[in-house]
């Protein structure tokens, strides 16, 4: 039996289904989309609808699943969809709640001062689309458009719009060519799924060099304050085609806690069962160990950041965890999460077992977790922990990055670490045509080039990459040995052909 229905495609819909794959409630979930539907938690206790649903074909599935509550979680404007879900509730009997969207106050929004006094963006608000298009028939300067595809017909009423508008729009095929059948050049369109960060809206301000932003009050979900930032700082104005008609209905805060007294335990979430225990449907929470690739924000995985920005604790060594800051700065994660300098398998279990509303957390290792990581030691020591579930995400290897840079191959390389490590790198070089070696500790290139000195290779040495102070140099060992290197730094020995 279906207990709850989601009518989702927002990140309202898409939270109030993981809290019901978390806790084993059983769900079904109502997406218009395909992008929709991969947005959703993969989990058993979660059916997926796909597709868009009329009025009858709403009604019959409702009286197929025969839910004890419907959850209205669409977007604002998804006005239609809205009566429909109502009527159908109404038609079958079925509770309905509509989970509504904070919205943010205009006047409550970001402020600077000039000289001392307040300054906001110039706001203009109207009712519809077509308003806005009206609106700014009459003033000059480009137009950044971020109310969707669907509507931006009405901007072509612009004797200009072809050289003024920009559009951002979603990411499908569909999408992309109604844009070119209305005749949006493609250079202006941007293509993108959000959410966006104030920093992301503010540079497509700027690369269009729109003196205007069109949006929707779609609530802080929406990104409307973000929106209100950026055109701030790119001194652009703001027409904000305000919301259809005022609703009644519940926050995002409120829902969740309904779901939560739908199980014996009234909270959001479950605490793990003890070691050696089992429970049918029991919340488990995920550890993710994940490579950060170089420790940079542009050479972490998608994977990853959305990891992080998911994350309520992050563990890693202080380079991972000031990566992890910068993720969360420019990527707009307003969750911030707990940061602990803890990186060892027994540490870390042990601060998220006496941590149990701690359901997501983070473990991030310098690379790849495949690559001389300690992924291997969470893994072994997770096994005997039911309560646990081990994700993990590879990252962009220091190997990888080495090779990249000096434009090689590595598949007929030799892969070696001397940190904390002892054996003879030389006798390596001297079998092998490509070798590549991790320094660290009390071991560093310098050292290693000497004992190669007399060798007919070329030694690249590497260190700080990905960085803004990466440095690549190339030489014979017996003259970098007299350089001074990082102590973590790799190296790149090839033998010289005859």
């Amino acid at each position: 039996m279906t207990e709850i229905i989601i009518f989702g495609g927002t990140s309202e819909g898409r939270k109030l289904a993981e809290v019901c794959g978390e806790r084993g409630i059983p769900a079904a979930v109502s997406v218009v989309t395909e992008y929709g539907a991969e947005l959703l938690p993969d989990s058993p206790s979660v059916e997926v609808h796909t597709g868009p649903m009329d009025l009858e074909e709403m009604t019959g599935w409702l009286k197929e699943k025969q839910p004890s509550l419907v959850l209205d979680a669409t977007h604002p404007y998804a006005a239609q969809a809205t009566e429909h879900i109502r009527k159908a509730c109404k038609a079958c009997g079925i509770p309905l709640l509509r989970v509504l969207r904070e919205e943010i106050k205009k006047e409550d929004g970001p402020r600077e001062k000039d000289n001392g006094e307040e300054k906001r963006p110039r706001i203009v608000t109207v009712e519809t689309v077509r308003q806005a298009a009206e609106y700014l028939a009459g003033q000059p300067g480009r137009i950044l458009v971020t109310t969707g595809s669907k509507e931006l017909e009405e901007f072509t009423a612009l004797e200009d719009y072809k050289e003024r508008v920009y559009a951002r729009v979603l990411p499908a095929s569909s999408v992309l060519a109604g844009c070119e059948a209305k005749g949006f050049p493609g250079s202006h369109i941007y293509a993108l799924q959000g959410p966006f960060s104030a920093e992301m809206n503010l540079a497509m301000l700027r690369m269009s060099g729109a003196s205007w932003l069109v949006t929707k009050e779609a609530g802080r979900a929406g990104g409307f304050e973000e929106k209100l930032r950026a055109a701030e700082a790119a001194g652009a104005g703001v027409v904000i085609v305000g919301r259809p008609k005022k609703e009644e209905g519940i926050s995002l805060k409120e829902a969740l806690e309904v779901l939560a007294g739908l199980t014996p335990e009234n909270r959001p979430f479950r605490e793990p069962p003890e070691s050696g225990g089992s429970e049918e449907g029991a919340c488990r929470a995920v550890l993710t160990l994940a490579g950060a690739g170089m420790g940079t924000a542009e050479s972490m995985t998608v994977e990853a950041v959305e990891a992080l920005l998911e994350a309520q604790a992050v563990f890693g060594a202080p380079r991972m965890l000031q990566a992890a800051e910068e993720v969360l700065a420019r990527f707009g994660g307003k969750n911030r999460p707990e940061m602990k300098g803890e990186y060892l398998p027994g540490p870390v279990f042990e601060w998220l077992r006496s941590h149990g509303e701690c359901r997501r957390a983070v473990v991030l290792f310098s690379g790849d977790t495949g690559f001389y990581s300690g992924t291997a030691g969470f893994l072994k020591e997770a096994g005997a922990d039911s309560g646990w579930e081990i994700r993990v995400l590879p990252g962009i290897s220091s190997l990888s990055r080495m090779a990249a840079a000096l434009k090689k191959s590595w598949e007929d390389a030799v892969i070696a670490s001397r940190h904390g490590r002892d054996w003879d790198v030389r006798a390596l070089a001297e079998r092998n045509r490509k070798v590549f070696v991790l320094t660290g500790g009390n071991c560093r290139a310098q050292q290693i080039c000497g004992e190669l000195a007399g060798l007919p290779v070329t030694v690249y040495v590497g260190e700080n990459l990905g960085s803004g102070r990466e440095r690549i140099l190339k030489g014979k060992p017996e003259e970098l040995a007299k350089e001074s290197f990082a102590s973590l730094a790799v190296m790149w020995i090839e033998k010289e052909e005859p």
